[in-house]
């Protein structure tokens, strides 16, 4: 099986928002419609938020994804993270690990499809 390993860091902003479920997406996936997986061919960018929460800028026209950690994962806010991945995707079943900090490692909650609006909100907080 072959391994990748990624690494993906920014500067933190903010706790997250929500969005309600009823808008739909440039992708055809429903504002606030949870996934497993994203892959990774498809990151253009994974600015931290906080020590919460991962904004995922994809490749193409205006799509965005939030990931909500499982719990507060100290640190990630300055550091960034990095991500040992099985595959070619990040999933809800992997783990993020704080950068330049033995051991933080942190599960992923859930994966949300957001619009730019919440995208431009998280950044500006």
């Amino acid at each position: 099986m072959k391994m990748h390993s990624i690494v993906l860091s920014s500067l933190a902003l903010v706790a997250m928002t929500w969005s309600a479920p009823t808008a739909t997406h440039a992708a055809g996936e429903a504002i606030g419609e949870t996934q497993r997986c994203v892959h990774l061919n498809r990151i253009k960018s994974s600015p931290v938020i906080d020590d919460r929460t991962i904004l995922v800028e994809m490749r193409g026209r205006g799509e965005y994804k939030r990931i909500d950690l499982t719990n507060t994962c100290s640190g990630l806010e300055f550091s960034g993270f990095e991500v040992r991945l099985h595959q070619d995707r990040l999933c809800t079943s992997d783990t993020v690990s704080v950068r330049q900090t033995a051991g933080a490692h942190c599960g992923i909650d859930k994966i949300v499809t957001i619009d730019e609006a919440e995208a431009k909100a998280l950044r500006a907080r």
